[in-house]
This record gives structure tokens, C-alpha cells and sequence, in this order.
């Protein structure tokens, strides 16, 4: 089903097949809120009427379906008196369709004045019309108008496949299991004479299993579907029936199918489509229900009650209690036909019974599979009123039947388990004219004989219990109940000191099983039992009981009267307790009695019963609590404290309610880029742990939802939990809300580590329903708790989702839903009472930075760290080993006491090793044709580790030697390389990769990029040497020549400068104790036309003071080193380089050398070809 709203007046706008598809109280001293404080509005007569739902809608769309109920009802009293199914539903039909046209006529004619279209329903006495805002207001208005509400429908999950089971003598186990082929040989009744019905997807009325069962199928094979068939919305192709989903043609097989599937094979069976496709929309399902009671004509005319079914099956329902088809079942009920209905598929928790399955008027199954065991999905009670629900349980596990296409399909739902039901009535009242119609009476027949199944998961007795109802149906015991043969009378009257007792239960025992209530006067009477003896009892709520016995002759009317002497009572009191303390309002009600009592204040109860046995029942005025039921024995007064557990979901969370004075509130308001809808996300200060997964994100959306999950801005609220969006979530109020100007959603952070809190709160947030305003604050604890504070809240919460909810979807526990039970100035606190929160943070040993990803494993649980090295895990409370791992660090471990309710934070530094080349880079120049040694120089300053430098594409000018060894901590390496540019293009780039890998956590595998420039042209002079020399890197330096054309050279009167002192700041002070003075030019010729390297070296050999010698250095005409100062910029004997790059187009390169004072000066020039650089 998809995720939608379902609200409190009616929580589904229609209905669905129901084959399965399957605290810690907070206070936080914090600055109040700046909310205005206002008295709300007085409600309109359409904001008062209207359901949330249809507010929402009219917020947005012009022109809206809504459903209009009148607050009259028609008096079928002529019904209740009429004899015989046939006149029993032309009384109803004829009363009701009066009564509607009178009592209508106001609203339809106002929507006629407005031009809306409009249906009218006589069966509910309602109208569905299609109209705008302004007509909704006007028909609100009127004083008989009841409720406007919203028209929605609930889309059909798919069955769950099912698995196929073995056959029992030719026929299906489920069949077998509820002893169908004993009725039919031992009663010789398959269901002859009796009509059953569905309201369903369809039937293919021509499958091999049920054409003949079929009503409109003639004598001569040819067919009829008037009064046989009815598609209210036109879905068929043709007038003949038809299954566009499978459903209805499976149910139906159940029911009456041939082939052993069938529970009452000789019973005919017809038809209405109430679900359209996917769906069952509300109007399709009136106008069936009216169609039950009266067929029609294909032409939907010419209604003729004397035709409607016995019975009608309904495998379709809400998840939750919707009371706007209990007029239509108790029509069926006043016209004698049995209104058999599935309980749904919300299970397996308690109280989701979905309707009208829920409802008194209607006879629900539940479903069990073929060792009698209770299906997971089938919804448990109680119902509506708190009744006892499913009424009884049926086989729903794997039911295979005829399927639409002309097979068979196996499936499950408690929609499997109702047909078996609705069959095994039509069995009944074949073997039994007698209760034909009679609906009171079978379904007492059917509770009375079904197979006690104890289940005590939802409260109730072995006996009768909300799992199983009154048990697993057995048709052989219930048929075998009903009167049949010859037939007497029985009747009299029950008193006590001489005045009538009513209510009283008299129970015959005897050749069949039968009981009556005695009215006002205290009279009895039960006009058809077998013939025979009977022992006879009564009961009665306060007295005594008593016995006798009777003998019932054919066409007898004995008399049997019976006097009860008042029983003796006590006072049976105690206190009503929770873990939070006292449960005021928990109601306490012993079953089967009328006994029930409120506790006070301070929990306290006293109730007065006669003395025996009870159990009691207790359920608790809020949802933190559950309901529990216990037996007790009374001889005298007794004092009996019952303390209440608390309800948890499955991951353990519970919660708790405070009236607090104190209002935590935000500070930093959050930026949103709408102010109707839309989702504001932030950074916490501290893991916070939910549902045992930790989050470092939030998201606050507008619509009351705080988000660490998957997020959504949907304004439609749903309940929980549900696999649709949000997740991972917390909904302190999630509603219809938008901001304005005069309110916004603000956030703070409060307390230091590692007990810090976070408060998102939403301020005068304004609630579409209605238009009044909202504040209130979700408030989170680094510990996992969390609170939600409640200022003002307009309705109760009546139209909102309050809950929290885990990442997938699949666990949650819900506060509320739709209902108005949040009350101003309450605090709701949530906790996982029984786990504590195991935080911390994990970092590398090397540089204690966070280490994300690292594995953090606690109790069997493990979580992965944050990108911020940040963890929470929430294991039960006890003593445990931290352990954190992470590829390729060393795995570290530490005790911690993880506390209910409490936080325990550890930092975790794991160590690893730091494997590092001291080059990032290696780049050098080699001429062609020549060679060069290089060394990559590692340390290692982590834990020890072994190491390889390999290339990562084999290049036959790089060759590798040594490189791979294990580095302990602190250790250094140096990997020799050799560069070989034999062969090598000159004017182009060599270029490798170096690959250093290492069991380094940060860094395993580290690439060092190599590149090699062959250039086109180089030239290295050591200026003023005598001879050439070769450096520490093996480049070769050579003497400096006066310039000669086609060569290179100096140019200008000259001198040479040597010293024997050792020139600093170089690693070649040899290069640097020769240069050449004076020169004004150094010019090389035959240059090839590109970008060149010029490296000039330079030393202050002399005595030279600053100021003593500036010059200028200029190349192709543009100044490149400026009034050069070697004695002040260096100082004397101390080297100093410059380098820039020059374009050469000419083929010749002109240094110029330029004195301002004193003499010029040069100790080395390199010239290189470099294509690899843009000059500049």
C-alpha cells in the first residue's frame, strides 16, 4: 500500500483487498520560545466538520470529491418485524431510499444551485459530490449535515505468493482443516438453495471451477447477468462479469469452487465489483453494498430484493478503525444476509484490526496456516469498542483456488481466511432452514463450536483472545449445532425475589447446543429446538447461577422458568502502575461482567464484584504503557496492584509522558527555500544513535519531521512504521505546516561532551488544518535520548503523526496518529531503556586526524565510523570489549561499560605505517645519448612495514635497483634510479610513473610521476674555468670562449676572477670559485627556434661592498635580473642563481650584461631548450 495519510474521523477514504503482501524524561533550562501567545480561533462549522484531510486538499485544489453525511438515520424497526429474508430486505430497501430522498434533498439541492456533481447513497444516507471550497462551507453549515469528508482511495498490495500444500482426499488441506467433507457426507449439504456473494476485484464467471455454481448460468450453457452481476464503475468490456485482478475469482473459489477447493460447492454464487482495478474506490463499495441488498438489471434498475444473497463475503478492508461503512453492514444484517468480512494483514501487533472487519456489526476472520498456527500478517484485536477481534480464525496460509485466466493460484491473506467463513454459513443455513437469515443466531452457532485456540499475545482468554477470536472455525460442529428435523419450543422467565432479571444467559444442552437472552421483562424464548432432553443453565452477571432440566416435544411449546438468588460480593482494589509511575485514566474491566472502573489520579482502583473467579483486563490512557489482562480469585476483599509494562517496539524503544514547565528552544534559525514545503539539513556536534545506527546529519522539514535518514517533504502523514519515506526518523509532529513570516524552525546545541543536546525547534509553524499555529521542539541526546516538548499544539495533535521510526522502515514506535492526545506543555520522552549508548571517535596514531571507515565492533554488533571518524552503536547495558579495525592499521581494543541510558566515549588511535618519498616529483634533463643517476629517497615515520617502488608501465630509459625492503619506524631507504636517453628524440619529453606501495593506511599505494626533458639544444658554461668539469649530478660544465659567429661566447674587455675559499649555499663551490668579469654580452648562435631554460649562477669573489657592483641582466632585449646587488643580496662568497625563461626565434640567444657600478660578474650559464615550459 502506498504511503498516505489515514485520518481519525475516517482514516481511508475506501478500502483494500487484504491478501498479505505481505523513556527518559528531558528537561532542558533554555530561553522560552518568542511564540505569541493567542487564544485559537473558534472553529467554523466547516472547519469543525470537515475531515483533516479534505482541509489539506482544499488548501491546494479548486475543486474537490468529498462525502457528505447526513446526522439523521432511517428507522428499519418495519424490517426487524418483517417475516422472511425477502421482505426483511424490501422492507430495508424501501425504508432506507425514502428516508434518503427526503433527508438529502437540502444538500443535493445546494449542490445543484453550484453546478457540482453528485451521487447519492441511500444505504449510508450519504452524498458524494465534486465542488468547490465555497459549496463545502454552505453544506457544512446546515444544522443536519454531520461530517464532510474526504474521498481517497487505498491502494491493493499484492497477494503473497504462496507455496502449494499437500491435498487431503481430493480436496484442498484447507478444505480438510475445517472439516467441510464431513458436513457434506455426513449432512448431505454442499450449501444447495443458498446464495452467496462477493464484493471483490470480479469473477470470471466462465472458470471451469465455478461456471456452474454461477447464477446466471442457464440450463442450456447460455448465461444471464441481470441480477447476477454488477460493475458499478463500467470496468468490463461487456455486461459479462470479469476479474481484471484474480482476487475475487480466488475468494469465490473458496467459497463455492468445484474441484475440492470449494467449502459449499452446491451453493450459486453472484457478484459486484467494488474494487475497480489496484483499488476499491469508497462510491463503488456503497453502491455495491446497495446492490447486496436489492440486484439490479445490468442497466443498474428494476432493484428486486427477492433476489439478494444470503450471504456476502468481503475480502477488502482499512488497516485501521473507519466507521463509514457501518450503515451498509448493519443493512445487510436488518435484510438477513450474513456480513462475512477479513480482519486484514496489518499484523502481527495488537489492536490492527482493520475495518469494517473491526466493527460489532461484522463477523471478521483472522488466518492460520496448516499446523494451526497464527498467520504473521493476520491483524489482532481488539475492535471496534473494544470488542474481541477476529471473530474466529480460518485456514490463510497457502490457499490455493481458481484464478483469473481459467487456473488455480496459491496465496495467502486473512482475505483466504473470510470465504471459508461465509462458505460454512451458507452449509449452515442449507442444513438449517430454520436460522436462515438469522444472522444473530449462526453467528452465535459459529462462536460457540469453534476450536478453542489459546493465544494470550493480545489479551483475552484460551477461549476467546485477539489473536484467534473464538477460535479456529470448524464447520462440521457448527453445522451439527444448527436446529434441524423436528422441531419444539421453548420459553419462560427469569426472576429474583419476585422481579425480572434481564440479560440473563439460559443455555440448552441437549441434542444441539442453543441460547437466549432474557428481555427487559425477563422473559426468554427459543422457538425452534431439536427435539429431545436438555439440561438448561443460567447465568447472569450478579447472581447465582442456575440449572434445570427440560424436554422439548415436535411442535411442544414447554415452559421453563427459573429464579436466581443474588450472589455474594467483595471489593476487589489496588493501584494501576507503569515505570513511570501511576497509569491515571487505565480502565479496569473484568470480562464478561459490565464491572469496569477508571483509575484516579494516583492509579488507584476499586471495583465490586461477586465473589468467584475473574480476569481482569486493564488497559492503559496513554501508548506508553500495554494492556495486560490477569485472573483473579475473590472469597473476600482483595487487593490486587498491577503495574503495567511498558510498550516497546522491537528494538526496545519505550516512552514516557511529563507535564514540563520548562520549553527548550532553538536559537539559530534554519534557512528554507520555500516557506510551504521543504527540508533544511545540518551538521550535529556529536553522533547521535538511533535505532542502533549513528548520524552526524540532520534534516528539519517544515512538515514537523526531523530526518537522519532518508528524507522526504510530504505533507501527508502516515503511520509507522512504513517503508516509504521519511526514515530514520523522528516525528514529533508531522503535519500539514508551512512558515511565514512570523515563524520559522530554529535549532541549538546545549551542554558539554559527551552529554550534549541538540534542539530543533519549530515556532509558530502554521498548521494548514484549521490555520492555527504550532510550536514545539524535538530535543536529542548525545546519550541516544530523545524528547519532544510541546508548547502549543492546535487540535490535540488530531491530524499528526508522533513517533519515532528506524532507517529502513520496518520498526518504530508510534506515539499517535490522527489523534488528538497531545496536550499543551506535555513533554514526550523516548529511550531504549535497556541499551546504552558506546560512542567515540577513531584517528590515525600518525597524525590524529579522524579515520573514517574504520570498523568499530561492540557486542557482536559493528558500524562503520563517519567521515569524521565519529561512531555510536547501542548494545544492551553491560560490560563490553570495543574493538576497531581498519585495513591496514593494527587493531586496537578497550574496555567499556556501556549504561542504560547513559553514553560511554572512548577515542581510539590505530596505528599504521607512514611510508613517504621525499620527492613528490622527479624531474630532470638529460641530452640525448646521455646517461644520469637519481635516487628516491623513503621514510618511514609509522609502525614498520615492508615497501616496493616499481614502474607502473615498464620505460627502457628508467631502470630500478633495490626497491623493495621493510622500513622499521623511523628508518630511511634510498632507491637508485638510472636514466638512459640513448636513442631519445631530442626537443621531447620522457615521462614514467614510480609506484610506492607500503602498508601505509592513509596512503598504500603513493604514484610518483617521472619525466625526463631531452632537449633540443644545452649549453652549460662554467665562466672563467680553465678546463670543463662534471657536477655532482653528472651534467658537464665547460670553459666560456670569446664569442666567434656560428658559435658561442662572451663579448667585451674581460677578466677572469678565481678564489681558494669555498663558496657557500651551493652543492658545487667548485663551479662557483671561477667567473668572468666585465663582459657586456654573451651571445650563442644556431639556436633552434622555441623556449629556453637560463640558469645563471652567481658569487661576489671580491672584496666588494654593497653598492660596489650593480648591473642589469637582459636577454632578447628585455631586462630579466635588475641592478643586481651580489654583496647585498648574497653577500660575498655565498652562491646566488637566477633563472627565467626566454623565446628564441632568430636562432640567436643575447644575454647582455649591463654595469651601473662597478664591473659585471657571471660564475656559470646554462642555456636549455625546454618545449616542456611557456616562457615568462
Amino acid at each position: 500500500m502506498t504511503r498516505r495519510s489515514t485520518r481519525l474521523r475516517r482514516r481511508s477514504a475506501a478500502a483494500l483487498l487484504t491478501a498479505a503482501a505481505t523513556a527518559i524524561p528531558l528537561l532542558i533550562s533554555a530561553s522560552p520560545a518568542q511564540a505569541r501567545e493567542t487564544e485559537p480561533a473558534p472553529q467554523s462549522a466547516y472547519q469543525a466538520k470537515s475531515e483533516g484531510e479534505l482541509l489539506k486538499q482544499f488548501a491546494v485544489q479548486d475543486e474537490v470529491t468529498f462525502w457528505v453525511g447526513l446526522k439523521a438515520e432511517a428507522d428499519v424497526t418495519s424490517a426487524h418485524k418483517a417475516k422472511g429474508k425477502t421482505a426483511k430486505a424490501r422492507a430495508v430497501l424501501e425504508t432506507k431510499t425514502a428516508f434518503a430522498k427526503k433527508s438529502q434533498a437540502g444538500v443535493i439541492a445546494l449542490a445543484k444551485d453550484a453546478g457540482a456533481r453528485y451521487k447519492s447513497f441511500w444505504i449510508a444516507n450519504t452524498v458524494q459530490i465534486t465542488g468547490d471550497k465555497a459549496l463545502a462551507e454552505k453544506i457544512a453549515a446546515r444544522s443536519d449535515v454531520a461530517t464532510i469528508e474526504a474521498d481517497d482511495p487505498v491502494t491493493i498490495p499484492d497477494p503473497l505468493p504462496g507455496t502449494g500444500e499437500p491435498e487431503v482426499d481430493a480436496v484442498e488441506w484447507n478444505i480438510d482443516r475445517i472439516n467441510a467433507p464431513k458436513v457434506w457426507s455426513g449432512f448431505g449439504v454442499k450449501g444447495e438453495g443458498i446464495v452467496v456473494a462477493n464484493i471483490d476485484s470480479g469473477v470470471q464467471f466462465d472458470h471451469p471451477a465455478l461456471q456452474a455454481a454461477y447464477r446466471g448460468t442457464k440450463a442450456d450453457g447460455t448465461y444471464s447477468h441481470d441480477y447476477n452481476w454488477f460493475d458499478p464503475a463500467s470496468v468490463c468490456a461487456t455486461a459479462a462479469p470479469c476479474d481484471n485482478n484474480g482476487h475475487g475469482t480466488h475468494t469465490m473459489g473458496t467459497m463455492v469452487g468445484a474441484d475440492g477447493i470449494g467449502v459449499a460447492p452446491g451453493a450459486k454464487w453472484i457478484a459486484a465489483k467494488g474494487c475497480a482495478t489496484s483499488s476499491c474506490a469508497r462510491d463503488t463499495l456503497l453502491a455495491s453494498g446497495q446492490w447486496v441488498v436489492a440486484p439490479t438489471d445490468s442497466a443498474g434498475a428494476n432493484p428486486r430484493p427477492e433476489l439478494a444473497p444470503d450471504v456476502v463475503n468481503n475480502s477488502w478492508g482499512a488497516n485501521v478503525y473507519d466507521a463509514w461503512y457501518r450503515d451498509t453492514v448493519q443493512s445487510w444484517r436488518d435484510a438477513g444476509i450474513f456480513p462475512a468480512f477479513s480482519n486484514g494483514n496489518n499484523g502481527p501487533s495488537c489492536t490492527t484490526s482493520g475495518s469494517p472487519g473491526s466493527y460489532t456489526n461484522s463477523y471478521s476472520s483472522g488466518a492460520f496456516d496448516i499446523n494451526n498456527a497464527i498467520a504473521s500478517f493476520s491483524a489482532r484485536g481488539t475492535g471496534e469498542n473494544a470488542e474481541i477481534k477476529p471473530d474466529l480464525a480460518a485456514p490463510g496460509v497457502n490457499v490455493r483456488s481458481s484464478w483469473a485466466g481459467g487456473g488455480y493460484n496459491t496465496i495467502s491473506g486473512t482475505s483466504m481466511a473470510s470465504p471459508h467463513t461465509a462458505a460454512t454459513v451458507a452449509l449452515m443455513w442449507a442444513a438449517s432452514p430454520a436460522i436462515a437469515g438469522d444472522v444473530a443466531a449462526t453467528e452465535a452457532l459459529l462462536d460457540s463450536t469453534a476450536i478453542d485456540t489459546a493465544a494470550d499475545q493480545c489479551g483475552g482468554t484460551p477461549a476467546r483472545n485477539n489473536v484467534f477470536g473464538e477460535g479456529r472455525l470448524d464447520a462440521f460442529e457448527a453445522v451439527n449445532a444448527t436446529p434441524r428435523g423436528a422441531l419444539g419450543a421453548v420459553s419462560g422467565s427469569v426472576t429474583s425475589g419476585g422481579a425480572a432479571v434481564a440479560d440473563a444467559v439460559v443455555t440448552f444442552e441437549g441434542p444441539m447446543r442453543a441460547t437466549a437472552t432474557t428481555a427487559a421483562d425477563g422473559a426468554y424464548a427459543l422457538p425452534k429446538l431439536m427435539v429431545g432432553d436438555y439440561e438448561v443453565s443460567v447465568a447472569k452477571f450478579g447472581y447465582v447461577p442456575a440449572k434445570g432440566a427440560v424436554t422439548v416435544v415436535e411442535n411442544g411449546a414447554a415452559v421453563k422458568d427459573f429464579p436466581l438468588a443474588p450472589a455474594p460480593a467483595a471489593t476487589l482494589s489496588g493501584k494501576v502502575t507503569s515505570s513511570a509511575g501511576a497509569e491515571a485514566g487505565a480502565v479496569v474491566a473484568a470480562q464478561g461482567t459490565p464491572v469496569t472502573t477508571t483509575a484516579g489520579a494516583d492509579g488507584s482502583y476499586s471495583l465490586t464484584l461477586p465473589q468467584g473467579s475473574y480476569t481482569l483486563t486493564v488497559t492503559p490512557a496513554g501508548a506508553c504503557a500495554t494492556a495486560t489482562s490477569l485472573t483473579v480469585d475473590i472469597a473476600a476483599d482483595l487487593t490486587q496492584d498491577i503495574a503495567l509494562d511498558d510498550r516497546t517496539d522491537t528494538f526496545g524503544y519505550s516512552c514516557s509522558t511529563e507535564s514540563a514547565a520548562d520549553f527548550p528552544a532553538g536559537t539559530e534559525k534554519l534557512t528554507y527555500t520555500s516557506t510551504t514545503s521543504g527540508a533544511a539539513s545540518f551538521s550535529l556536534p556529536f553522533t547521535f544513535a538511533l535505532y542502533g545506527k549513528g548520524y552526524t546529519t540532520a534534516t528539519a522539514t517544515l512538515e514537523g519531521v526531523l530526518a537522519f535518514g532518508t528524507s522526504s517533504t510530504s505533507s501527508t502523514n502516515a503511520t509507522l512504521p512504513t517503508t516509504g519515506t521519511p526514515n530514520g526518523a523522528l516525528y514529533p509532529l508531522w503535519d500539514n505546516m508551512t512558515v511565514d513570516a512570523s515563524g520559522g524552525v530554529y535549532w541549538a546545541v546545549t551542554g558539554t561532551a559527551p552529554h550534549r543536546r541538540a534542539v530543533v525547534e519549530w515556532r509558530d509553524a502554521l498548521v494548514v488544518t484549521g490555520g492555527t499555529r504550532a510550536t514545539f521542539s524535538a530535543v536529542i541526546g548525545e546519550d541516544g535520548s530523545v524528547s519532544y516538548h510541546y508548547k502549543s499544539v492546535p487540535g490535540n495533535g488530531a491530524t499528526a503523526t508522533v513517533g519515532l521510526e528506524n532507517a529502513t522502515g520496518t520498526d518504530a514506535l508510534l506515539y499517535s496518529f490522527n489523534a488528538p492526545v497531545i496536550t499543551d506543555g506535555t513533554t514526550l520522552s523516548f529511550g531504549a531503556k535497556a541499551r546504552g549508548v558506546v560512542a567515540g571517535k577513531v584517528v590515525d596514531a600518525n597524525d590524529n586526524e579522524p579515520l573514517a571507515g574504520a570498523t568499530v565492533t561492540v557486542a557482536g554488533e559493528s558500524v562503520t565510523t563517519a567521515g569524521n571518524g565519529t561512531y555510536a552503536l547501542q548494545p544492551a547495558a553491560g560490560e563490553y570489549t570495543v574493538e576497531v579495525s581498519a585495513d591496514r592499521y593494527a587493531t586496537a581494543s578497550a574496555p567499556v561499560d556501556a549504561k542504560a541510558g547513559d553514553v560511554a566515549y572512548t577515542t581510539t588511535a590505530l596505528g599504521t605505517p607512514l611510508v613517504r618519498s621525499a620527492q613528490d616529483t622527479v624531474k630532470l634533463v638529460v641530452p640525448a645519448g646521455q646517461s644520469r643517476t637519481r635516487t628516491l629517497d623513503l621514510a618511514n615515520a609509522g609502525t614498520e612495514s615492508a615497501y616496493a617502488v616499481t614502474e607502473k608501465q615498464d620505460a627502457g630509459w628508467l631502470g630500478l635497483s633495490s626497491a623493495e625492503g621493510t622500513l622499521a619506524r623511523g628508518a630511511e631507504a634510498s632507491v637508485p634510479l638510472a636514466f638512459d636517453t640513448s636513442g631519445a628524440t631530442p626537443g621531447t619529453v620522457l615521462t614514467a610513473t614510480l609506484v610506492l606501495t607500503s602498508g601505509s593506511g592513509r596512503a598504500p599505494v603513493v604514484e610518483i610521476p617521472v619525466s625526463v626533458v631531452v632537449p633540443a639544444y644545452q649549453t652549460a658554461l662554467d665562466t672563467g674555468a680553465r678546463s670543463s668539469a662534471v657536477d655532482t649530478l653528472g651534467d658537464t660544465w665547460t670553459v666560456d670562449p670569446a664569442y666567434t659567429a656560428g658559435a658561442y661566447g662572451y663579448l667585451g674587455s674581460t677578466s677572469r676572477v678565481t678564489t681558494s675559499r669555498t663558496v657557500s649555499a651551493t652543492d658545487d663551490p667548485a663551479r662557483y670559485a671561477t667567473a668572468r668579469q666585465g663582459m657586456y654580452e654573451y651571445r650563442f648562435d644556431g639556436l633552434p627556434s622555441g623556449t629556453y631554460r637560463i640558469e645563471l649562477g652567481f658569487a661576489e669573489l671580491a672584496s666588494n661592498d654593497p653598492t660596489d657592483r650593480v648591473f642589469d641582466v637582459m636577454a632578447e632585449g628585455a631586462q630579466v635580473v635588475p641592478n643586481l646587488d651580489l654583496a647585498l643580496e648574497a653577500g660575498r662568497y655565498t652562491a646566488h642563481d637566477r633563472a627565467f625563461t626566454v623565446t628564441v626565434t632568430d636562432g640567436q640567444l643575447n644575454l647582455r650584461f649591463v654595469a651601473n657600478e662597478g664591473r659585471t660578474l657571471v660564475n656559470s650559464i646554462r642555456v636549455t631548450e625546454r618545449s616542456d615550459l611557456a616562457a615568462g
